[in-house]
C-alpha cells in the first residue's frame, strides 16, 4: 500500500493509522470485557463449600432485602427478631460466590425476596448481634415490590 506516489501516499498512511487505532481499541474493549467478566467467572464455588464456614448450613424461611449499611444484603428470620447478614467483605474470596447469582439478579432496593433458604455460617449466633452468613440456594421464592 506505501507504494503509491505523492498525492495517495497520505491517504495509505491516514487508513492504516485508523486501522491501528481500531484494532487497539477493539483489544482494549475485549480485554476490558473479560476482566470484568473474570471476578463474575471465578466465583463458580459454591458457598457450602467456603474454607471459613463455622458449622453446617441449614434452612431458614425468611425474607431477603436490601439494607442501607454493612452487610447491605441481609435475610430476616420471619417469625423472630433475627436479622441475618449476607457476608460480601470480610468472608469475600474472590473463587466462591456468597450469594447466588440468581437472587443477585432479582435483588434490589425496591424488590424482597421471601423464600426457604439453605444457608451456611461464617460466625455464630449471638443474642443482640448480626449473624454473618452465607446463601447456598433458596426454594420457592417470591419477588415482591418493597413498601
Amino acid at each position: 500500500m506505501r507504494a503509491l506516489k505523492a498525492g495517495g501516499s497520505s491517504i495509505v498512511l491516514r487508513s492504516e493509522v485508523m486501522l491501528t487505532r481500531i484494532a487497539t481499541s477493539l483489544v482494549l474493549i475485549l480485554g476490558g470485557s473479560v476482566s470484568a467478566m473474570s471476578p463474575h467467572l471465578q466465583a463458580q464455588k459454591s458457598c457450602r463449600r467456603h474454607p471459613q464456614l463455622i458449622g453446617k448450613c441449614f434452612n431458614v424461611h425468611g425474607r431477603l432485602s436490601v439494607y442501607n449499611g454493612a452487610p447491605a444484603v441481609r435475610l430476616w428470620r420471619i417469625g423472630t427478631r433475627r436479622v441475618m447478614g449476607i457476608s460480601e467483605q470480610r468472608f469475600s474470596l474472590p473463587e466462591y460466590r456468597n450469594l447466588p447469582e440468581d437472587l443477585m439478579k432479582q435483588l434490589n432496593e425496591e424488590n424482597e425476596i421471601f423464600g426457604d433458604f439453605l444457608i451456611c455460617p461464617f460466625t455464630r449466633a449471638k443474642p443482640r448481634e448480626m449473624q454473618l452468613v452465607c446463601i447456598e440456594s433458596a426454594k420457592d421464592i417470591v419477588v415482591k415490590k418493597r413498601k
